[in-house]
């Protein structure tokens, strides 16, 4: 195959862009965007100009009023403003309406335009100049952006390059791009833009947030052509920008429905308005359910054959952050009172079309007599109902007396666990029953299944460790193999009851000790990122003695190494004792509400119950910290419960079929890089029960698809991928040798596959560094890992010392340890020096040594931003420190003066007052914010031109941040 350039992969392109209806312009600086965008718009609203007597174009003056409008503003605001109207005042006194984007195909004027430069010289807010690839202009506004890269090529490159845009020169009118497309020819994805900045911190786009497009099946379209055909047609792209795109109404988000979302979204739509009939949608937990449902509530409100949409949620599912997500799309759309009375007001209002309420309140304003005036002039309107979480029991009986009553009305659900004939309850009904369609049409709308989600991304696939704890010798039933006896269906086929074994004192003190040694493991994969974890297990009674067991192991470590341990589960108050408890239900709640209490120095009380309950959610979501490191429970949070930084399912408990998918499902929502997968770690053998639950929800697939493979899997992937980068390069010495950009490139992205894997290893309770050594030991591994880091600060320098390729994805989470930080040196140089007074000046410089070694291969951030000053102040100031000497105050004293030193070095370099630097950087470090108008207000005394002035704005401005980033304490 002869070799593809990116330049014929772009030909290729917007050739196809052009095949199916878009003008070829071409643009080469801002300015001609500019001029382009006056003329677009003017023909856009040319209709409306002329109506007023007007040119179908703009003056000089109109246009400035324009671009003073659109120019200059956040992302999100851009969004905003590209769907809205602009009262523009025209040079004889009339006004006009503008639009600037029209869900009408045919009235938008389609562009595309490649290779435009950004740079000062056109856009005086651009830091560094850049060239783009393909941009796609709707009424001369550019809305999407397209960078493309050759086959080969990882398409992360892409991405990085795009984030490295938005960072530096994604200026004016290139704010009002809303969607990006990467692609190496062979596989493309789309995301939506976001503000560059967050926080007054930059915002990069997470590789979680870029996504495939599929067909209608999940499908995946993945060749640049075939996605063209289907993305950019006229009307697929102006549908996605007008309807299936979201600008969140309380925080300054854009958000992009994925493909299923869309598919799911038409269906249902389609369902309701032509076919008149019921049906329910199947997304896997975790693929974004919320957001589909509420979109379709929105566009069903704006449709003129629908009186009313009401979203029923489960009370019990309407935490903070539900009623957080709803009012995001919708500003206060959430009655999240306890009283009905509130609906039914919300019911009395005409022009309220939409209402989020819980399924609880609208049961009783259909049963109450005193609300029936209201409730009775909606029984015959078009009323659609879409209800979350659909599968639960209550929503059957609850289901069956609100459509008693609302003899018009449509039922649209969503689940990621329908109910199917093999896990259907007493009531004998399968959720294809309760929304039934008719005789003619399915009631599933759109499948999206866990075998999808995991493809795509959008969900983690799961790693089960099954822990055996039930052991016999001798049985003294014959025919009974004592090595089935931890199979609870061989158990049950052989009448032995083993609820006593499971309760076994023994058992619980083993499974304590095994959780306690290894957690660190499960939530402490790589790097600084820990995660939070869930016990479940089987009754109340053994919570408690589980709860007790963690106490007494937590006493016997240093505090500073103790799991801060929680337990929730609701109690009956009237409840049996006669099962030999030696506790009340309640009184063990109390207890651990006071615990909890110490730990983390609240006051929760059984009276304040929800707010406790809601307190834990919190803190396992790490939104409150100190966070809960584990929490024990019987039923509650393994259903509805989301909380990406959970990684750990630990289980004492049988489930089956849907509540064991929920279950797991508590672990696998996608969040940092370090988080590759939902741990579950159970001490029961229900691998049956769960290869059974996860064919069910697959549409019969092959539930091995969502599991991870074993261990002996990956050490022998370790094995494999050795070579690979020993071809590159044989032995560590050669990996700081490299000189070709290729070279560095083919380097990076074989230590990073290693890494990848030694990052799943870590979390297995057996693994053991002497199993890699057969063909890379830690030593060796932490030598290549240096060089890789080396390569890594390079790629970020502005003078880098070697070809590193700019845009290569580093995923350094997976490599870094934070081991060896700025607090684990200077404590080597006490215990150093503390042992110096007996040893010789040959064994102090060998200790001394081993410190700096120490100090290059860290892969702290902090530490290696700090790596000269620490290795100055070792080689300067150690060696002539008094005995008694505190080495933590000597260090942040020589940081002092060094961070004086070298203000005072550029301050006399740039001929300018040392004041003027030292005043700016104490400034920034305050606020963490500097601006070029505060700059220049302290140069104003040295009259510099335009020219100097720009430029000597700029030095001090990167001056002090990055010397800010350099002396900043750990974790500021």
């Amino acid at each position: 195959m002869s070799h593809v350039s990116e330049y014929d992969v772009e030909n290729k392109f917007i050739d196809r862009l052009e095949g199916i209806g878009y003008h070829f312009v071409k643009m080469d600086t801002y300015d001609d965007v500019l001029a382009n965008f006056r003329e677009q718009l003017a023909k856009f609203n040319a209709k409306k100009l002329t109506e007023k007597g007007h040119a179908a174009s703009f003056s000089d003056t109109e246009f400035e009023r324009i671009r003073i409008h659109v120019e200059n503003h956040s992302v999100y605001e851009s969004a905003k403003i590209l769907r809205d109207k602009y009262v523009l005042e025209l040079d004889d006194g009339q006004t006009v309406y503008l639009d600037f984007f029209s869900s009408d195909t045919d009235r938008n004027i389609y562009q595309v335009t490649h290779q435009v430069t950004m740079d000062k010289a056109h856009k005086d807010d651009v830091v560094y100049k850049n060239r783009y690839d393909v941009t796609v202009l709707i009424n001369g506004l550019p809305v999407v952006q397209i960078e493309l890269k050759r086959p080969g090529v990882e398409i992360n490159e892409a991405i990085n390059q795009i984030n490295r845009y938005r960072k530096f020169s994604f200026k004016g009118l290139f704010r009002y791009i809303q969607l990006f497309v990467v692609s190496n020819s062979v596989q493309t994805k789309y995301f939506c833009n976001e503000n560059e900045m967050a926080d007054g911190q930059y915002n990069p786009i997470l590789k979680s947030l870029v996504f495939f497009w599929t067909d209608e099946k999940n499908v995946r379209i993945n060749d640049l052509n075939s996605f063209t055909g289907e993305f950019f047609r006229k009307a697929s792209l102006t549908e996605m920008l007008d309807k299936y795109m979201v600008i969140k109404a309380t925080e300054p988000v854009l958000m992009v429905m994925r493909p299923y979302q869309i598919y799911a979204v038409k269906a249902a739509k389609k369902r309701v308005l032509e076919a008149n009939q019921n049906g329910y949608v199947f997304a896997c937990t975790g693929s974004g359910k919320t957001l589909t449902s509420f979109k379709l509530a929105q566009l069903l409100r704006d449709e003129p054959r629908v009186d009313l949409v009401v979203f029923l949620i489960d009370r019990k599912d309407l935490d903070d952050q539900t009623v957080d997500e709803y009012n995001s799309f919708e500003k206060d759309c959430v009655d999240n009172t306890t009283s009905t009375v509130v609906l039914i007001n919300e019911l009395r209002k005409a022009d309220k079309k939409l209402i989020v309420t819980t399924i609880q309140k609208m049961a009783n304003a259909v049963k109450s007599e005193k609300y029936a005036s209201v409730m009775d002039a909606y029984k015959d309107k078009k009323v659609v109902f879409i209800i979350d979480e659909c599968h639960r029991s209550q929503f059957g009986k609850m289901h069956g007396q609100i459509q008693k009553h609302f003899q018009n009305a449509n039922y649209i659900g969503f689940t990621g666990t329908p109910i199917f004939e093999k896990n259907k309850g007493s009531d004998g009904r399968t959720t294809a029953d309760v929304f039934h369609a008719g005789g003619k049409l399915d009631a599933c709308l759109h499948r999206y299944m866990i075998k999808d989600a995991i493809a795509d991304g959008n969900v983690l696939r799961f790693s089960v460790e099954y822990q055996r704890t039930i052991f016999a010798r001798q049985i003294q039933k014959n025919g009974i193999n004592p090595e089935q006896l931890d199979d609870p269906e061989y158990c049950k086929r052989h009448n032995i009851d083993m609820t006593e074994l499971y309760h076994d004192e023994e058992r619980i003190q083993t499974i304590v000790n095994h959780i306690m040694e290894h957690h660190e493991q499960h939530v402490h994969p790589q790097g600084k990122d820990i995660y939070t974890a869930l016990f479940a297990v089987d009754t109340i009674q053994t919570l408690g003695k589980y709860y007790d067991e963690f106490k007494k192991y937590n006493d016997k470590l240093p505090e500073d190494k103790r799991l801060k341990i929680a337990a929730v589960f609701s109690y009956q108050a009237n409840e049996d004792m006669d099962d030999g408890a030696d506790e009340h239900s309640q009184e063990l709640l109390e207890r651990c509400m006071l615990d909890y209490n110490g730990m983390f120095q609240t006051g929760y009380t059984l009276e304040t119950f929800d707010s406790y309950r809601k307190d834990i959610a919190k803190r396992l979501k790490q939104k409150d910290l100190p966070q809960v490191d584990i929490l024990l429970v019987v039923n509650m949070f393994l259903t509805g419960f989301d909380a990406k930084p959970l990684n750990t399912l630990y289980l004492d408990k049988n489930l089956i079929w849907h509540s064991l998918v929920q279950a797991y499902s508590r672990t696998n929502r996608v969040d940092k890089v370090t988080k590759q997968f939902g741990q579950i770690v159970t001490y029961r053998n229900i691998k049956k029960w769960q290869d059974d639950a996860l064919t069910l929800f697959s549409g019969d697939g092959d539930p091995n698809e969502y599991l991870l493979e074993d261990y002996d899997y990956y050490l022998h992937q370790w094995i494999n991928q050795e070579p690979v980068l020993r071809k590159i390069t044989p032995d560590v010495e050669a990996a700081g040798q490299l000189q070709s950009e290729d070279e560095i490139r083919m380097f990076i992205i074989a230590f990073r596959s290693m890494a990848k894997t030694l990052a799943t290893l870590k979390t297995f309770s057996k693994f053991d560094w002497n199993d890699l050594a057969v063909v890379m030991g830690e030593e060796e591994y932490e030598g290549f890992k240096s060089w890789y880091l080396y390569y890594k600060d390079q790629a970020g320098s502005r003078e880098p010392k070697v070809p590193v390729p700019v845009d290569v994805d580093f995923d350094i989470e997976l490599v870094r340890t934070d081991r060896i930080n700025v607090v684990y040196i200077l404590n080597l140089l006490k215990k150093a020096q503390e042992d110096g007074k007996a040893k010789s000046e040959e064994e102090k410089q060998h200790d001394v040594d081993l410190i700096l070694r120490e100090i290059e291969r860290s892969d702290n951030e902090s530490l290696r931003l700090k790596k000269d000053v620490m290795k100055q102040f070792i080689l300067t100031r150690f060696y002539d420190l008094p005995d008694d000497a505190d080495i933590m105050e000597a260090f942040t004293q020589f940081e002092k003066e060094q961070l004086q030193a070298d203000m005072e070095e550029f301050a006399y370099d740039n001929q300018i007052d040392y004041v003027i630097v030292s005043d700016l950087f104490s400034s920034y470090v305050f606020s963490k914010a500097i601006s070029d108008e505060e700059i220049r207000k302290r140069l104003t005394a040295y009259k510099l031109g335009l020219l100097k002035m720009t430029k000597m704005t700029k030095a001090i401005k990167l001056f002090v941040q990055e010397t800010y980033q350099k002396y900043k304490a750990e974790g500021e």
